[in-house]
């Protein structure tokens, strides 16, 4: 019985570490595609700002 539980109980960290590693991963992954899609929106309005001020 005490052998079954300790099983158990380490089954479940092991699962439930694993889980808690991909969910972190996963947002890491999500958090870096902002990031990224922020740069690109941000370079893009300073090209158009450099280009309305070319043209005044």
């Amino acid at each position: 019985m005490k052998g079954g539980l300790m099983k158990g109980l380490i089954a479940g960290m092991l699962i439930g570490g694993s889980a808690a590693t991909i969910f972190g991963v996963m947002n890491w992954q999500t958090e870096r595609k902002w990031n990224q899609k922020a740069k690109q929106t941000g370079s893009w309005i300073s090209d158009r700002a450099d280009e309305i001020v070319k043209k005044l």
